[in-house]
């Protein structure tokens, strides 16, 4: 259900106050290119993650997503296999995985998200608007992420 976009691909500058700025599920996302500004290439957000949060367990089927930490200590989970990774660190879950991740740290951890082709924003667009609408259930999260073709496998990780 990813739209793809004709729009010439112009250069794209963002300084540190500026982009979209969404709030999925106490997630804070600011994304720098969607898919629209780069043709449905990728699309390209800083995660700022609180402590001990992350999103459920889950598998995308049309974007490989990748991951890397800038700020903060974060546990990954990629096809049964766990990491811990710090500033610096990279993870790749291509499509078709299993994965998940959480701040293991006790400070926000922050990570720029690069997903090829683009269209993980139009998910978080949704979920962002119907936390503003008010609590969203998990039936509702998990149907906005289906139309998406973003499987919810199982439960975020614990600490």
């Amino acid at each position: 259900m990813r739209e793809q976009s004709t729009r010439r691909n112009d250069a794209i500058v963002r300084l540190p106050a500026e982009g979209e700025r969404l709030n999925v599920l106490g997630v804070l996302v600011r994304v720098l290119a969607d898919s629209q500004a780069t043709g449905g290439a990728c699309a390209v957000m800083e995660l700022t993650v609180p402590p001990g949060e992350g999103p459920p367990l889950h598998r995308h089927t049309l974007d490989d997503e990748c991951f890397f930490i800038t700020e903060g200590t974060v546990l990954f989970e990629l096809n049964g296999r766990r990491v811990v990774q710090g500033p610096g660190g990279f993870v790749r879950a291509p499509r078709g995985s299993i994965h998940t991740f959480r701040n293991a740290g006790a400070s926000p951890a922050r990570m720029v998200v690069v997903c090829t082709p683009g269209g993980l924003e139009g998910p978080f667009r949704e979920v962002d608007a119907l936390s503003r609408d008010g609590n969203p259930t998990p039936e509702a999260v998990t149907a906005v992420f289906a139309r998406f073709d973003l499987e919810i496998l199982g439960p975020p990780l614990q600490g």
